[in-house]
This record gives C-alpha cells, sequence and structure tokens, in this order.
C-alpha cells in the first residue's frame, strides 16, 4: 500500500490524481515503493513540481527542491504526443523534446520512470473522460 499525500497546487494535484486512481496497481507499486527519489517535474510553461519517493509515501512540493535525483523538463504539449502515442518518449529524449538530467545510463531508473509517469499519462490520455478524483475519494 502506498501513502500519497494530498498536495496544495494544481500540477501535483493532477499527479496526485492519476497516482491515487494507480493506488492498487501492483506495476506502479513495484516502481513507485521504495524507490526513494526526488524528481523534479517541470512541465513548461507551468511551475517546477518535485515529487518525493520516500519508501511508502509519496509526496509533492511546489518547487525545485536542492539536489533532486532526477530533473525532467517537458512541454505541456510534448507531454501530450506523449501521452496520445503520437510522440515515442526516447525520440522525444533524443530531439530534445523533454530534457532529463540525472536519468544516465542506470536500466532500473529508467523503466521506473517510464512506468510511474509516462504509463500513468498514457493510461489518462486512453480513458480521458474517467473521473479521476472521484477515484480519490475511494482510496482517501
Amino acid at each position: 500500500m502506498l501513502n500519497i499525500e494530498f498536495p496544495d497546487d494544481l500540477i501535483s494535484l493532477s499527479l496526485y490524481n492519476v497516482f491515487s486512481s494507480r493506488a492498487n496497481d501492483k506495476k506502479f507499486i513495484k516502481h513507485a515503493k521504495d524507490w526513494n527519489k526526488k524528481i523534479v517535474l517541470h512541465i513548461e510553461p507551468f511551475y517546477p513540481v518535485t515529487v518525493v519517493f520516500e519508501g511508502e509515501n509519496i509526496r509533492f512540493e511546489r518547487r525545485e527542491l536542492p539536489e533532486p535525483d532526477m530533473k525532467v523538463k517537458i512541454h505541456v504539449n510534448t507531454m501530450l504526443d506523449i501521452a496520445n502515442d503520437r510522440l515515442n518518449p526516447f525520440y522525444a529524449i533524443e530531439e530534445k523534446k523533454m530534457e532529463i538530467e540525472g536519468l544516465g545510463e542506470d536500466s532500473e531508473k529508467i523503466m521506473r520512470f517510464y512506468n510511474i509517469f509516462v504509463v500513468s499519462m498514457q493510461m489518462v490520455a486512453q480513458e480521458p473522460n474517467v473521473n479521476y478524483y472521484e477515484l480519490n475519494k475511494k482510496t482517501r
């Protein structure tokens, strides 16, 4: 079981809703639990948010925490293209449409990032009419 802290800003709330809807997803839990990383997600043109994974807890900070393990910078349009399978995330990195610092050659980190963030975006895009905020009421 994961504990996902309720955030106080719009970007984090969106992530919270999506992550909470996956709270019983074994694959999501496998990748999120015990990751113990700070991931800065800067969706342009908005502000950066740091997602902190600590043991069984996920929390959000509406700022860029110092010394994150990974920084992701992506324009909202590129994020939507990836979510809707119009753009491969690896091609987006290669074409510098998505910048990731701290990813390196660590295949475990790559898989965790992909399965937590990219798969979550794609799930929402596949079923855009699902009321994820209503699913969260059941998990709170």
